[in-house]
């Protein structure tokens, strides 16, 4: 499935719950993804019309994911490029439909440290901790006895809900049918993780 750069920007509208009154400045933060070449093949420079797939709407929106926990733009598309074939497999996992039920070591919870005050500390101290975590995982780390494994402060992104609402977005964008979107999705979730 392909998506205009319209779509894109309406369905994270959608997502991140824009106001009319603000689709400006909204449109002037993906095109700041743009100048910075992310996600990688889907700038086609000007005069030529941009296409985007799935892995490219899951990229951006979670470069807006990490904008909306406090990051810049620029320190969001440095850490996402490196990790960015993991999140990708961990988004078709999740769309296929692999669960914590199955499998306990089903990863589906993104931590991510991405301090803005890390050019303060000396380089010894910088950390860019962007992990997948399982339940068990989360568990450990929330228990009594807690797992430091993490430094707070981190966010933390449940690539459930994520996947839903940038659906919920793609449902209220389009005219295609939930079944082909759906069905699409899960061909692209396949294959990604073949």
């Amino acid at each position: 499935m392909e998506f205009t750069h319209a779509e894109i920007l309406e369905i994270l509208s959608i997502k991140h719950k824009v106001i009319e009154t603000k689709q400006v400045a909204f449109r002037g933060r993906l095109q700041h993804f743009q100048r910075l070449g992310f996600p990688a093949g889907a700038n086609t420079g000007k005069g030529r019309v941009a296409s985007y797939s799935w892995p490219e709407l899951f990229l951006i929106g979670l470069a807006l994911d990490c904008l909306e926990i406090g990051s810049t733009p620029d320190r969001s598309v440095n850490e996402i490029i490196k990790f960015e074939d993991v999140f990708l497999s961990a988004v078709a996992s999740v769309a296929i439909g692999n669960s914590e039920e199955e499998n306990e070591d089903f990863r589906c919870f993104l931590i991510v440290e991405l301090s803005n005050l890390m050019s303060l500390k000396e380089e010894k101290d910088w950390s860019q901790t962007v992990k997948l975590l399982s339940h068990k995982n989360m568990m450990e780390i929330l228990s009594p006895e807690g797992l430091d494994a993490y430094r707070s402060p981190y966010a933390l992104i449940d690539l459930r809900q994520f996947l839903a609402a940038i659906l919920n977005g793609v449902f209220g964008c389009t005219d295609r049918s939930k079944k082909r979107i759906l069905s699409d999705l899960k061909a692209w979730a396949v294959e990604q993780a073949e």
